[in-house]
């Protein structure tokens, strides 16, 4: 698992409750508000997308119809998303659980579980949303 988190990249977060918007995006970091936040560069291992999909359709199938929990996936190659890496100071591949200033990092366990037991990454990811509901 440490071999594929180094070749997928470092990450860090940081703690603050503003929000940040960028074109389209906006992240809102009341209290009122769950976030899955999949930071992931333009090109991606399959660990990544795997990550990254086990992740989005864990969340549409539990939480579909509930506004208060919301999925983003941010490319932290493209520059019109520099603000939000720039928020969450992420440098690459993270997977965050946050509701205001309560910020979860899920991207070691993510990565350790999304190709060969993804139900263990679903199960973690449901855990801790609801421990936030």
């Amino acid at each position: 698992a440490m071999t594929l988190l180094l070749s997928c990249g470092n990450r860090s977060s940081s703690d603050s409750n503003e929000a940040a918007e960028i074109g389209k995006i906006t992240i809102d970091t009341s209290e009122s508000v769950i976030n899955v936040l999949y930071f992931h560069g333009t090109q991606r291992c399959k660990t990544c997308i795997a990550v990254g999909n086990t992740t989005k359709e864990t969340i549409d199938s539990l939480y579909s119809g509930n506004n208060m929990i919301v999925f983003t996936e941010v490319d932290t190659d493209k520059p019109e998303f520099s603000e939000i890496t720039e928020k969450f100071q992420i440098s690459w591949s993270s997977l965050i659980i946050s509701k205001g200033d309560a910020k979860i990092d899920l991207t070691d366990f993510a990565f350790a579980n999304a190709l060969k037991s993804p139900e263990l990454l679903r199960a973690e990811l449901e855990k801790t949303v609801n421990s936030l509901l």
